[in-house]
């Protein structure tokens, strides 16, 4: 498994060599390819956005980066996914392109297994509440008690169903569990 917190491993990844300069949304390309070399799937499947998308997002971020599956349609969503990315979107702020691919992008990853930066690939929980800070301001000032980002996501949603408690789908497998769930 690549070391997720490792930024001088990032640095030196496939998407890397190509780029202008380093941004957020390189690392989290450079983070899926190496997914879908890893047999997890194609790129559009690791970012919850159409080929189309991600070849436009590539040609803002990386001009030079040859990516692969950029044919491909975007992957249905479940409604799982898809009320978080509605509540990124309503909760963002911003109408920019790059906020409604970080939507997706964070709505999709959210989905899996560890804790969300390491799943966008980026060095830390810090990174990752700073890119939300820098392309969807509105959702960084709603979560004003610093909560986890996945938490926070699910404690919107369900909180917006009525549900006292809701936890995100992986929460109850996490070794950190504990540290989020302490009494307030």
């Amino acid at each position: 498994m690549r070391p997720s917190t490792d930024i001088a491993a990032a640095a030196h990844g496939r998407v890397t060599d190509a780029m202008v300069t380093v941004s957020d949304f390189s690392c989290i390309l450079d983070h899926a390819l190496y997914e879908r070399e890893a047999g997890a799937g194609p790129l559009t499947e690791r970012l919850g956005l159409s080929g189309a998308e991600i070849a436009v997002l590539r040609d803002r971020w990386l001009p030079r980066a040859a990516l692969p599956d950029l044919d491909l349609a975007a992957p249905a969503m479940p409604d799982d996914q898809r009320a978080i990315f509605t509540l990124i979107l309503w909760r963002g702020g911003s109408p920019a392109r790059e906020a409604r691919w970080l939507a997706a992008i964070l709505a999709r990853r959210a989905m899996e297994t560890r804790h969300l930066w390491e799943d966008l690939g980026l060095p830390s929980r810090a990174a990752l509440s700073a890119l939300i800070a820098r392309h969807l301001p509105g959702l960084a000032a709603a979560n004003s008690q610093n909560m986890r980002w996945k938490k926070f996501f699910y404690r919107q949603i369900c909180s917006d169903a009525a549900f006292s408690l809701c936890l995100s789908p992986s929460c109850d497998d996490c070794e950190e569990r504990a540290e989020c769930f302490a009494p307030d």
